[in-house]
């Protein structure tokens, strides 16, 4: 099948995830900046713009598992044979109760090293390590919101949120385009479409 290249998949899925990352923050913003207009135009379909902005956000965890598989991919169709994670169990280690705590982190350091040369796959990287401690902590900090937040709470906890939202977004994006780039150097030979 061959090396596939992931700059098309990256800038998609970098898109998917700043727009996820952005979309809380827009909404305040036009509540903000528009109270009347937005009490008229996006109040009474507030339910509605929840459940896109759910199903977006499911749609680019789906994207970025399919990023996520497709460099693993590559690493095997390079040749590396003595990797720990499968393309497919650096994806599903997220839905494993505790395991999910260490196991992502782990399959993506080694995605990390091993695309980057680095012969021992277990050595840690600050950026991929940055990238898991806010999305472990952007997701306690989403649960902690939800329960300390009342009905009177207003708007800081939303906002607090995003800021938590903007920064795993950002390191995220920063790591992808990393991976994405040191993995064109992988193979010699002509590169495949992604989606081929």
């Amino acid at each position: 099948m061959g090396i596939r290249d992931l700059r098309i998949l990256t800038l998609i899925v970098a898109a998917m995830v700043a727009l996820e990352a952005l979309s809380t923050p827009i909404i305040l913003l036009a509540a903000a900046l528009f109270p009347e207009g937005y009490m008229e135009n996006v109040v009474p379909i507030a339910s509605q713009v929840d459940f896109a902005v759910s199903v977006f956000t499911l749609l680019t965890y789906a994207v970025f598992g399919r990023w996520i598989y497709v460099a693993g991919r590559n690493l095997v169709e390079a040749g590396y044979q003595d990797l720990e994670f499968t393309p497919g169990s650096r994806i599903w280690w997220f839905a494993v109760p505790i395991a999910n705590f260490v196991k992502p982190y782990q399959g993506m350091r080694e995605l990390w090293n091993a695309s980057h040369g680095e012969s021992d796959y277990t050595i840690g990287n600050g950026l991929v390590g940055a990238w898991w401690a806010l999305w472990l902590g952007h997701g306690f900090l989403a649960t902690i919101l939800r329960i300390a937040a009342g009905p009177d709470a207003g708007t800081g906890p939303l906002w607090f949120q995003s800021a938590a939202d903007i920064a795993v977004a950002v390191v995220a994006i920063i790591m992808l385009c990393s991976i994405a780039e040191a993995q064109r150097k992988l193979g010699t030979g002509q590169l495949a479409e992604v989606f081929a």
